[in-house]
Parts: structure tokens; sequence; C-alpha cells
């Protein structure tokens, strides 16, 4: 009996059109904006990697190591949480998480 009421509730859901059609992919990569003076649009930090002591950050789904370039820019550094390119004289710093702001516990 349980049974088919499981059974009727999925195809009543099934049936209803457009009940999924709003739910976000989870598996889909946060939309972090850019953050910076001179970051461009298409300019996103949306992971850094590490393979032995060397880091690596994905800019815009292109994988860059410190020194080399994106687009314009020199990747100038690498840290745990944020890259900094030059331009010439401009500097633009793309965090990863931007909206999240470190603590100490207790304060």
């Amino acid at each position: 009996m349980a049974a088919r009421m499981m059974l009727g509730a999925a195809l009543l859901l099934l049936a209803i059109p457009g009940a999924r059609a709003d739910l976000p992919d989870p598996t889909a990569p946060p939309a972090a904006p850019a953050v910076g003076g001179d970051a461009s649009p298409g300019m996103s930090l949306t992971a850094i990697k590490r393979r032995g002591v060397q880091r690596f950050a994905v800019i815009g789904g292109q994988e860059v190591a410190a020194g080399g370039r994106y687009r314009d820019a020199r990747v100038v550094r690498i840290t745990e949480n944020e890259v900094v390119l030059r331009r010439g004289a401009d500097i633009t710093v793309l965090e990863l998480y931007p909206h999240v702001e470190k603590r100490l516990r207790g304060k």
C-alpha cells in the first residue's frame, strides 16, 4: 500500500510541468564575480590548484602558473585564496572567495 502511494506521488510530481525547471544545478561551479579595479567581466578566479610546491590558478577556464600570462596580464603571485595580476602599471587582485571574511574565533 505504501509503495503504491509513493509511486503515485512520484508520478504526480513528474506530471506537473515546470516542477523541476527552477531548480539550480548543484554540481555547477559558483558564479563568483571578479574583484579588482580593472578586472574585466570574463576574468573570474574559479580555483587554485597545487602540484607539489607550485600553485596554479584557473582564471576564466584557463590554468595559469605564477609568472604565466592570462590574456594581456602577467600572473605575479598566487596565494591560498587570491591571484595578483599585473597589466603594465595596473594591478588586479582576484579573490577565490570574495564574499568570505576570515575572523579569529571568538571575535
